[in-house]
């Protein structure tokens, strides 16, 4: 399946465990066909037939852009190049050895995920370092044609970069505009451990709006052209949930209890919606507990600096 997207940007619906609209895969046509963040390994038969619908496989791919590195986005690229050996991964720098060697982004992984690894991700493959381009922000890349500037965008992952097509105007942002469903007015965070920077998130977010893309790009979920009310949005909704968060630290209340707290904003922030909608929207964000620990660990970073 594919939502409504700018000119020369298909995307496709990578349907996560079966559900629509949780892991978007965006197909840049045009000489040399490229995927930006392809999904995990779980969801490839999806996106081989989101690239039918468009007359291509995954052997007419010639490059991959990831955004980062986490196991939704780029859990597919080992498993991709296994099939494809001549595409190119383009990917941030200090995510790039952990695409060679995902060793230590498994044990993480498993320590969250446990049992349901496989079902959640499929294989995780390592990537050949002989098909990576690392990158650091700053570069402009000529794929066939079409040029994409890179922007270093640390806040939701050290290792984050955002992708700007010249072609179609959109930036292509990954995580660092939190998650949205279509139709829906905000966007929600997803702050889970162990790399959320609010300041430098806010920084992101400050030069994503003088870029003046003409779209938004999410992974979770789809292309939106309210570019400056989304940005605004997300930036005041970051720093009221890291509010709550540093607040509710400081009280002295019992973890459970600073959790709830949280969820309760959360509830305040979605009263509004359908309980269907609610429903949905909480299946997409994760573990609202997994956002409390990853803004509790920047607070505790911060204290200890």
């Amino acid at each position: 399946m594919a939502t409504p997207a700018p000119d020369g940007v298909i995307t496709i619906d990578d349907l996560h465990m079966g559900r629509p609209q949780v892991i978007a895969t965006y197909l840049l046509t045009g000489a040399a066909p490229a995927l930006v963040d392809p999904g995990p390994a779980s969801t490839l038969p999806a996106l081989e037939v989101g690239l039918a619908a468009q007359g291509l496989g995954l052997g007419d791919i010639r490059s991959i852009l990831l955004t980062h590195i986490h196991l939704d986005h780029a859990g597919a690229t080992g498993s991709i190049i296994a099939r494809n050996p001549h595409v190119k991964i383009y990917v941030h720098t200090i995510g790039a050895p952990h695409m060679v060697d995902p060793s230590r982004l498994l044990k993480s992984a498993n320590q969250l995920y446990g049992d349901m690894m496989e079902t959640l991700w499929g294989e995780i493959a390592p990537v050949p370092t002989e098909s990576i381009i690392t990158l650091e922000g700053g570069e402009m890349l000529d794929l066939g044609g079409r040029m994409i500037h890179v922007f270093d965008a640390p806040g939701h992952a050290k290792h984050h970069l955002i992708y700007l097509d010249q072609q179609s105007g959109g930036a292509f942002i990954g995580d660092n505009g939190g998650v949205r469903l279509p139709n829906l007015p905000f966007a929600r965070p997803a702050t889970p451990p162990p790399d959320i920077d609010l300041e430098a998130w806010d920084g992101t977010l400050l030069m994503l709006d003088e870029l003046m893309p003409s779209w938004l790009m999410l992974t979770h979920f789809g292309a939106y052209n309210d570019v400056e009310s989304h940005i605004a949005d997300y930036r005041a909704r970051l720093v009221h949930w890291g509010e709550q968060v540093r607040l509710g630290m400081q009280s002295g209340a019992s973890e459970d209890e600073q959790l709830a707290a949280l969820e309760r904003l959360v509830a305040q922030e979605s009263a509004d919606l359908t309980p269907e909608v609610r429903e949905v929207l909480n299946q997409q964000t994760g573990a609202l507990a997994s956002s409390w620990h990853g803004l509790a660990r920047y607070w505790r970073k911060r204290a200890s600096a």
